[in-house]
């Protein structure tokens, strides 16, 4: 996944999943939950109990959710 398709996935506000290449998916309800690097390398997703996981985008998929960016491959 590029950075901008990441970005414009979480700037339209809408609750989505990131796939990645392993086959785990990580739920991004509200554009709260996640972050991008300065360089967009990698995201960190937080979960609802305040734990984290580091993302690298190249190993990302795709993300599946309601906008124009659903469905999306990196």
């Amino acid at each position: 996944m590029s950075r901008s398709q990441v970005q414009a996935a979480v700037r339209s506000g809408n609750p989505l999943t990131i796939r990645m290449a392993d086959g785990k998916e990580y739920h991004i309800p509200h554009q709260d939950y996640i972050s991008l690097s300065p360089k967009g390398t990698f995201a960190t997703v937080y979960d609802d109990e305040e734990g984290f996981y580091i993302l690298p985008l190249l190993t990302m998929t795709g993300i599946a959710g309601s906008n124009s960016t659903a469905g999306a491959e990196g």
